[in-house]
């Protein structure tokens, strides 16, 4: 009987292993490579995910934080190698998990005996790989397959400043080879063989090492479109990639990060599967559709930390046809695994349970229906949309349709903003006023202006000082302009006797001093000239939405649009995207050429599937 049984568990293992072997890792899907396939089953990749950081931080709880993706119903992360990391104030991020603590950072290079590690502890070796590291990485990506989470690995990053450069293994002052005394703008750039190397090795290693995994796929670079990265270092990556897996038995899809916002790509890398978008707009699938490939919107933030600007962004990227979104999600952090951090004002970006729960919304719209088979269907909004309203369809024509509407005003560019009153110091001292924009901002105190920085840039910290008597009110004026992308605008102060925090209403009085706060008006052009609207704000603290912050603009009850769809009987479902309740059911028949379709009230977005009933 134990000889009988000891067979039957020997083959049942076989079978387990031969299967494994058998299986395919996260794929482009055959019939539609716009979309995945994983686990046999048409996938699109959607998650509101750590800052990258879970696996070469060593004090990040990774099993808590992939059970807790699991049961929010995410199915991605994304995480960097430990070839880049940051300093704890890198992009006035709370808390940063890319930001290990003194001698935290795991990397692939084992350390050696040397100390003199710029952030604590030994030199690390370019010639010796850290086991430890090695089955920390392959622990992650085992523990996410069992949650049913799909791990992008980024495999280099670009050394944004100094500071970070400073902190990178591969830099000639943290390692004993002598490898990397270079400029950080010539790293990615193939100009310094003997680092060309160690990237080649590390690749190679990292490839060879992960091949059994499924739920795993490489994106060469992130944002290589800073500081330096060329797109020959690129394509020599993704080849290094294919050339390793040749000799594998698995093959993983590769992702290109290609721009901020959008770009239409030309000349794409045939190695690339994936092409991927940082604070993506539904034009990077509209400019791109045509390459047969899947786009992703794989990084969000600096829109402020408000659930709503994110939302939208998801919602306009996958019914545009996208096939991932990432939203970088600030909630998760050390001590805080399970995605309960609150961060501060000031963090540039947003996170949260109630965001995690707004996006399983999202999934479970788009699995409800046979995305394989559907493709975006512009066309079927016939005539000008509603002013204030924007739409986007997929469709597989005259069957199902899922439709998404938003009104305009959340998504706002090319505007202005001018905060005018009173500040109060408490200390009679030096005090330095620190602006943090996305985009321009000049700002002036008692007539002296301190910052004037009037250009378009990614958000970025400004300060000026001046000297100030306790108890004497002064002018204060801020003036801010939104340009393209991502929009935040806080202001802050700091004197030896006053920590550095947003300057709140208690110091603030309005123009005429009537009472506290400080008075706010909405120009509708970058150049403070087209004035729209005025009210009273408390503090300086725009995040990236002039909704709520003016008297309500006129919105529309009534909202119809003229879709042009195949004559029939459908039903009609209107979702609401906060709660994931049917706000309204109802079946049509359509014999005309065109359907007029009122829509029901909303005041920011609203989703509708339609599905034809079969006779």
């Amino acid at each position: 009987m134990l000889k009988r049984l000891c067979l039957v568990s020997a083959v049942l293992t076989t079978i387990l292993l031969l299967s494994c072997s058998r299986s395919v890792p996260v794929h482009l899907h055959p019939h539609n490579p716009h979309y995945f396939i994983w686990k046999q089953k048409p996938t699109v990749l959607i998650t509101s995910a750590e800052h990258y950081g879970a696996v070469l931080n060593l004090d990040f709880d990774f099993a808590t934080y992939l059970q807790r993706l699991q049961q929010d119903g995410l199915n991605l992360t994304r995480t960097f190698t430990g070839i880049y990391c940051e300093h704890p104030e890198a992009f006035n991020i709370t808390k940063n998990t890319l930001a290990p603590a003194e001698d935290k950072l795991i990397c692939p290079w084992a350390r050696s005996d040397e100390p003199g590690y710029a952030n604590g502890g030994n030199k690390f070796d370019l010639t010796s790989w850290d086991d430890a590291y090695f089955e920390r990485l392959k622990s992650f990506i085992r523990l996410a397959h069992v949650h049913s989470v799909v791990v992008e690995l980024v495999l280099f990053c670009p050394f944004y400043g100094d500071e970070q450069w400073r902190l990178s293994p591969v830099n000639v002052i943290n390692n004993i080879n002598g490898i990397g005394d270079v400029n950080r703008l010539d790293v990615y750039t193939l100009k310094h063989p003997d680092l060309a190397r160690v990237q080649d090795e590390m690749v190679r290693k990292i490839v060879t090492e992960l091949n059994e995994f499924d739920n795993l796929y490489y994106e060469i670079c992130n944002e290589p479109y800073f500081a330096g990265p060329t797109l020959e270092w690129q394509a020599h990556i993704s080849k290094v990639i294919k050339e390793t897996e040749a000799q594998l038995p698995k093959k993983h899809m590769i992702a290109q990060n290609i721009a901020n916002n959008n770009a239409k790509i030309e000349n794409p890398d045939v190695n690339v599967d994936l092409f991927n978008f940082h604070y993506a707009y539904p034009a990077a699938v509209d400019d791109n559709y045509m390459l047969n490939k899947a786009l992703g919107d794989n990084e969000t933030g600096f829109a402020g930390t408000h659930d709503e600007p994110y939302r939208l962004e998801a919602w306009n990227f996958i019914i545009a046809g996208g096939a991932l979104f990432n939203h970088l999600d600030y909630s998760f952090t050390v001590g805080h695994e399970d995605g309960t951090f609150a961060f501060p004002p000031n963090q540039p970006g947003g996170g949260g349970a109630e965001l995690r729960r707004q996006i399983r919304i999202l999934i479970t719209f788009i699995e409800s229906f046979d995305f394989i088979n559907m493709l975006p269907k512009q066309e079927i909004f016939t005539g000008e949309l509603p002013d204030g309203i924007q739409a986007r369809a997929l469709a597989k024509s005259g069957e199902q349709y899922a439709l998404y509407f938003s009104r305009k005003q959340q998504l706002e560019q090319n505007f202005s903003l001018r905060w005018t009153g009173h500040v109060v110091p408490e200390y009679s001292e030096s005090y330095t006023f620190y602006t943090f924009t996305d985009d321009g901002v000049r700002l002036w105190v008692n007539g002296q202006k301190l910052i004037d920085d009037w250009t378009s840039h990614a958000p970025l910290e400004n300060s000026g000082s001046i000297n100030l008597v306790a108890g004497v009110p002064v002018d204060i004026q801020m003036d801010y302009f939104q340009g393209l992308g991502g929009a935040k605008a806080l202001l802050l102060w700091y004197s030896s006797s006053q920590v550095k925090e947003v300057i709140s209403q208690d110091f603030y009085t309005l123009p005429d001093g009537s009472a506290p706060g400080l008075k706010i008006e909405w120009f509708g052009d970058t150049k403070l000239a087209n004035w729209q609207a005025e009210a009273v704000v408390s503090q300086v603290d725009f995040a990236g939405s002039l909704e709520g912050l003016f008297p309500a603009r006129e919105i529309m009850d009534e909202i119809s649009v003229d879709l042009a769809i195949p004559s029939g009987t459908y039903e009609l479902q209107w979702l609401d995207t906060v709660t994931g309740e049917v706000i309204q059911a109802e079946t049509i028949s359509q014999q005309e050429k065109v359907l007029t379709l009122l829509l029901p009230h909303f005041d920011s977005d609203v989703a509708l599937s339609m599905r034809r009933v079969k006779q």
